[in-house]
């Protein structure tokens, strides 16, 4: 059973209209009844045509899907966080390549065709202070988690757009090192 263009069109147009943009391939099968050949056939063609982007392994957005709309499909516990949030919320300039997440699993790092994903694993206690329907941590949270996974303060803060009562609430969760090089970090900018 072969699946026309126009059918693939329809059916992506209908589901961007329920807010849905990403598809793990195997839904797709299931929708079209392709086998695995034929299914991989129809999204090279649909590839081709630049109706689709390869996202991440067995993920596929229709048109241009933001990187909060990948994540939630592909990694629904994941929060955007570290470099990526704090260029997100303009309190790192410099342009980052990598999409770093906090999430409860494994940390791991997953390659695609356009994105490097960067997982790391927090403890549960930690797992606050983000944007639920966006999973983007707030930047007082992304400041406090790349001190924490990285051990260092980047050198160029745009510190304005911190909270700075938020960010000393939410430092008493963290462990005591945490606290201690964010306000050595955080002494020496200003």
């Amino acid at each position: 059973m072969a699946v026309k263009l126009a059918e693939w069109v329809k059916f992506f147009r209908e589901m961007e209209a329920k807010g849905i943009r990403v598809f793990h391939v195997s839904a797709l099968k299931s929708v079209s009844g392709l086998d695995s050949k034929a299914l991989s056939v129809a999204l090279w063609r649909l590839e081709r045509r630049g109706l689709i982007r390869r996202v991440a392994r067995g993920w596929i957005c229709f048109g241009d899907c933001s990187i909060p709309e990948i994540v939630k499909a592909v990694f629904p516990s994941a929060y955007l966080s570290l470099e990526w949030a704090l260029h997100y919320h303009e309190v790192l300039d410099q342009e980052v390549r990598v999409v770093t997440l906090v999430w409860l699993g494994k940390t791991k790092v997953v390659q695609s065709r356009e994105y490097l994903f960067e997982l790391h694993k927090i403890k549960r206690e930690l797992y606050f202070g983000f944007n639920v329907k966006d999973m983007i941590a707030e930047p007082e949270k992304a400041l406090l988690d790349l001190v924490y996974f990285r051990g260092k303060i980047p050198p160029e803060l745009n510190l304005e757009f911190i909270d700075f009562s938020k960010l000393a609430a939410y430092a008493e969760r963290y462990p005591p090192k945490v606290r201690w090089l964010l306000s050595l970090g955080l002494h020496i900018k200003s």
